[in-house]
């Protein structure tokens, strides 16, 4: 072969190679990608869009369903999944609201957290010991709590504007609201405890292949529990931070939550078989599916083309990510 034909020949592959970079960037970045399209896209799409105040909007508006989504990454990175996200959102509104209207102050913040572990606790052993699969163990859970909720509410809202909760959450601080603070406090927390800490490398460990994780000396029960509790913590630290956005406890809130979750997760690149997932990229997917209902709603679109436009993107987040890891 002459030397002209060995050049022609490497750059060929040059090229391949060079496309195959791109496409590969493309894949694993696709989040990020659409993201940033769909901010471009939403800038031509309404005026209104890219305003300060909307901004804020879409901020206070998602907090509470991507601190649920960070919630719900523990348990999809295990290769788990969590049904009962609503129900937890709906126990810690009614109790939290419940607690602070009878005189209990900071301590219903305190209760309401430690009965959200305690309910990720029982989710964690029902699937750790007894074998119960992680669909199953949080249906279960779901509908036990949603029916806590309704049993401690007793067809009344309970008030409780005016108190130290709602004053706080409404709040906020440098003109950030308190509820995106406290999102972003979660986000470091949780890119910490997955990225730094031995506990985020077994689960990772766990997600890929549980049995070798247990060979490698990683107790895989004892991990299940603690990410089934750290899943209700941020569950029930959504709900309270609900609940102080409402002024008021009710037992009708917390619908779709858990699949607004998963959606996020999904959308950021997690795989429900386990071993994948990204706290950024789970963020970035929360706020993009957000950010789209926005615009929709700025645009004037009606709520059940929204929910056809949100599942095409599920889809299509989903086959983009298969095909990025064949």
């Amino acid at each position: 072969m002459s030397d002209i034909q060995l050049t022609a020949a490497s750059d060929m592959k040059q090229k391949r190679n060079y496309k195959s970079e791109i496409l590969k960037f493309t894949k694993n970045n696709f989040v990020v990608i659409a993201f940033i399209a769909l901010i471009i896209w939403g800038g031509f799409a309404s005026p209104a869009f890219l305003t300060l105040s909307n901004i804020k909007t879409v901020l206070l508006q998602n907090s509470i369903y991507a601190i649920c989504a960070l919630g719900m990454l523990f348990i999809v990175i295990t290769g788990g999944i969590d049904l009962s996200v609503g129900s937890y959102v709906v126990v810690a509104v009614c109790f939290t609201a419940g607690f602070i209207q009878d005189g209990r102050g900071v301590l219903a913040i305190v209760i309401v957290t430690l009965m959200s572990i305690l309910f990720g606790i029982i989710s964690g052993t029902l699937i750790a010991y007894a074998k119960v699969a992680p669909f199953i163990a949080t249906l279960a859970m779901t509908t036990i709590l949603r029916g806590i909720a309704y049993i401690y509410q007793v067809g009344q809202n309970r008030r409780i504007d005016g108190t130290f909760w709602p004053k706080f959450i409404q709040g906020s601080l440098l003109g950030i609201p308190i509820p995106v603070l406290i999102l972003f406090i979660t986000y470091l927390i949780v890119t910490f405890l997955l990225k730094k800490t031995k506990y985020g490398r077994g689960i990772y460990a766990i997600g890929g292949n549980s049995e070798t994780a247990r060979l490698a000396g990683i107790n895989v029960k004892k991990y299940i529990i603690i990410t089934y509790a750290l899943g209700g913590f941020l569950f029930g630290l959504a709900g309270m931070i609900l609940a102080g956005r409402l002024s008021m406890g009710t037992a009708t809130v917390g619908e779709g939550y858990e699949l607004d979750a998963i959606a996020a997760v999904v959308v950021g690149g997690a795989t429900l078989s386990g071993g994948v997932g990204s706290p950024i990229k789970t963020l970035v997917g929360a706020f993009l599916i957000g950010a789209l209902m926005n615009i929709m709603n700025l645009m004037g679109i009606a709520s059940y083309p929204q929910m056809i436009i949100k599942g095409i993107i599920i889809v299509a987040a989903v086959l983009m990510h298969r095909d990025s890891s064949h």
